[in-house]
């Protein structure tokens, strides 16, 4: 399956969502992506809903562009996906390094 992200910008937050694949295949695409979205904003909040296949290699996307977002002051958090997404992110206790949510608007906020 092939990757792709949407961005909605609002209230000071840029809501990234990805559908397809993260993957190895995938990542320089997902980096340049979540960099691009970083430009102008308070808040950074990736959408993992529409994604139907994340790794190790998308954890580590995600683990990256956290460190690069509070590097540039940025709040960061994750809307966690379904199936074996939500699964992934809940094995590798990935919301004890920054907020996991159901819904965007839950993250957006001050």
């Amino acid at each position: 399956m092939s990757f792709s992200t949407s961005v909605e910008r609002r209230d000071g937050a840029a809501i990234l969502t990805m559908q397809g694949d993260l993957d190895i295949a995938t990542e320089a695409q997902a980096m340049a992506e979540l960099s691009r979205a970083m430009d102008g904003i308070e808040a950074l909040v990736v959408d993992l809903r529409e994604l139907a296949f994340l790794d190790s290699t998308g954890v580590r996307v995600l683990l990256a562009s956290h460190l690069d977002a509070q590097e540039k002051g940025l709040r960061f958090g994750v809307v966690r996906g379904d199936g074996m997404v939500g699964r992934l992110l809940a094995v590798t206790r990935i919301e004890q390094r920054f907020p996991v949510a159901d819904d965007p608007d839950e993250l957006i906020g001050g």
